[in-house]
This record gives C-alpha cells, structure tokens and sequence, in this order.
C-alpha cells in the first residue's frame, strides 16, 4: 500500500459529472436548469484547469456543486442558491457578524429601555437612534453592544463599521464580553479602523476567560503568528487554543491538534492531539477528518483501528480533501479497514485524480471501467 497521506491538500472538490436518470420528470432543459448546468460546468473546468491563472473555486461553490449532483440523482429540481445558505467564515468574521442583543435589565437608562422596547417591536429606526443615546449618552453597555450590532448589520440605519466598533469598545469598557470578543477582532482585523494586533490582546483576553471561544482563538494565532511581542510565542498560542477548544472546534481545535501532535508550545501529546482532530472532524473540518484518520490508521494516540480510519479518509474526501481520497481509495482497493470495494475505490481515486493528484488518475485507470 503506498502510503498514508497527511493533510497538505486545502482545497475543494466535488464528484464527477452525473447525468440524470432517464425516468427524471424534472425538465433539465429549462432555463433554470440551464443556468445549474453551466454554473457546475464552469466549476468542474475551474478545478480541472491547469491554466496558470485559472480561478480558485471557492468552498461554497464546492457546497453548492455537491448539492447540485444530490439533486440530479434525486431527480429533483436544482437551485442556484449556496448549500443552505451556510458560509465557513473566521473568528474574526463570526464575531463581527453577531448580533446578540443583550437584554437592558431593569433599573437601566430610560434610553437603553425605550430602545429595546423599540427592538421588540420591529421599530428598528428608533432602536438604533435610543441605543446610540443609551451608549453615548447614558453610558449604559448594553445599549453600546445592541448599537455596535446594528450597525455591523446596517439595521436601523446605514452599515458603519466605525461606530460599531466605538460602540463596542464603550460596551467592553462597561463589562460585557460580548462586546470585548467584537471589539477585539475588529481590532485584529482592522475592521471599522486601523488594525491593532497589540491593541486586540486586552478585549479578546476579556471574553476569552468569560469562555467566548473565538477569542481564545484569536489571542492564540495572535501569538502563534508573532504579531504580538518580538516573535512567536508557541507556549501561549498553545495555551489559549487549548481554551478555544471544544467551543471553536472545527479550526481551534485543529489548530491546538497540530501543535499536540508536533510538540510545538509543550509537549508531544498524541492522544491528546487525536481527539482534538476528532473534535475538529466532527465540526466539519476536512483536514481533521484526514489527520484523525492518519492517527487510527498509524495508532498515534490511540489503538489502530483500520476500519474507522477508512470511514475518517472517506468523510474527509466528500468534504473536499484531495489527499484524503487517496488514502480512501487505496484502502478501498486493498480491503484495509473493511471488504474489497473496487468501484468504490475507483471513485475515491477519480476524485483524487480531479483534484490535480496525478498518481489517482493511474489508481482510477487500473480499475478498468
């Protein structure tokens, strides 16, 4: 068997063109189902192209090109909408994008009441104008973070990303960590402002020890990357990503699994990077899925397990990982981890194949038809 791939492909895929079943009463020639032909058709050649300025397909396309095939075996009619609706965004994106709305408890500003009042009502015009009083007038945070969440949403009002994050910054100062965990990836992102890696440390360290994961996250790659201090500091990101996980599994939990796994920040701590990869597949991250795979095919941190390792390798190639199918189809091949699966085996090395992995395009070919 050749051997097991660890991550290095991070970059989508989608099964082979389909054609609908003969008995399919939807009518693919449709201008709708034209449109869902041309759009997978333009993301097939994308990923197929080795065009040196070819365009990077983008996960949602991918998404979406996997529903589509779902659809033509279903024979149902396609839609040209994303998967859901359903976007993978950063922690710094999926904190800016919140828009909690803290409850004004009694005793609070007249403002800050009326503008809930407001807010409850669907007067979202006047909920903005009571809020902005609220946080800059009465001084009362919650009014700051409902108002910073307004306007990071345009609610009410135009988008504006410089009050929101004035806002927040007055709603961190009054004690909420929701709004210290905004305000402190807006500074990291220089949204709404100048960036200010040394600035967000203060306000994501707030909301990361009131267990608001995302920001253990970002004070971990704050440190992993150097952009705090004179240069890495492994010991701290490792600590803090240990934080952010299991609440931001998918990429803290990945993160964390990968400095377990090679010692980076503390020691070597295979188990404890096997289930953090688990954490992270069962999130939704493809390269956990691969990795958690790698260490039940090699037993790194746990006792081997083939069989589980095959069904890792798979769920890691249907959500986009190039090395991962080839890890799936040589043991469908083999029969490790379960019975003999030729055709099986030969998709798994065609999607490979698609994927740019020159060695599926054989693998798929010595399978015969």
């Amino acid at each position: 068997m050749k051997r097991i791939l660890a991550a290095v492909f991070g970059f989508g895929m989608m099964l082979g063109p389909m054609a609908a079943d003969a008995s399919a009463q939807v009518d693919r020639s449709s201008p709708q189902e034209r449109a869902c032909k041309a759009k997978y058709d333009s993301i097939f050649a994308n990923i197929n192209s080795t065009a040196p300025n070819r365009r990077k397909v983008t996960d949602d396309e991918i998404g979406w090109a996997l529903d589509h095939e779902k659809t033509l075996r279903l024979n149902e009619p396609c839609s040209l909408n994303p998967r859901s609706e359903q976007k993978v965004v950063d922690s710094q994106q999926a904190a800016v994008a919140k828009v909690d709305v803290v409850a004004i408890e009694p005793g609070g500003g007249g403002n800050a009441l009326a503008g809930q009042a407001a807010f409850n009502a669907g007067d979202l015009a006047t909920a903005r104008t009571k809020y902005q009083l609220g946080c800059f007038t009465d001084g009362v945070g919650a009014s700051c973070n409902n108002l910073g969440s307004m306007a990071t949403k345009g609610q009410g009002g135009p988008k504006d990303l410089a009050l929101a994050r004035k806002a927040y910054q007055l709603g961190c100062t009054n004690g909420l960590a929701k709004s210290c965990e905004v305000f402190g990836s807006m500074l990291k992102s220089g949204s709404g402002g100048l960036q200010d890696y040394a600035g967000s440390v203060a306000p994501l360290a707030t909301a990361c020890k009131a267990n608001l994961a995302t920001s253990c996250y970002d004070l971990g790659t704050n440190y992993f990357y150097g952009k705090v201090g004179r240069a890495p500091d492994f010991a701290l990101a490792r600590q803090y990503l240990a934080k952010s996980c299991p609440g931001y599994a998918a990429d803290g939990c990945y993160a964390l699994a990968l400095m377990q796994r090679d010692g980076q920040g503390g020691a070597v701590d295979a188990a404890g990077a096997a289930k953090s990869f688990d954490l992270s597949c069962k999130a939704g991250k493809s390269d956990g899925c691969l990795e958690f795979g790698v260490a039940q095919y090699t037993g790194a941190g746990l006792a081997p397990d083939q069989a589980g390792a095959r069904v890792s390798f798979g769920k890691a190639c249907n959500t986009g990982n190039a090395g991962a199918c080839m890890n799936a189809g040589m043991m469908a091949r083999d029969g490790q981890g379960g019975t003999i699966d030729r055709p099986a085996a030969k998709r798994f090395f065609g999607l490979g194949c698609k994927l740019g992995i020159q060695d599926g395009c054989a693998e798929a070919g010595r399978l015969g038809a």
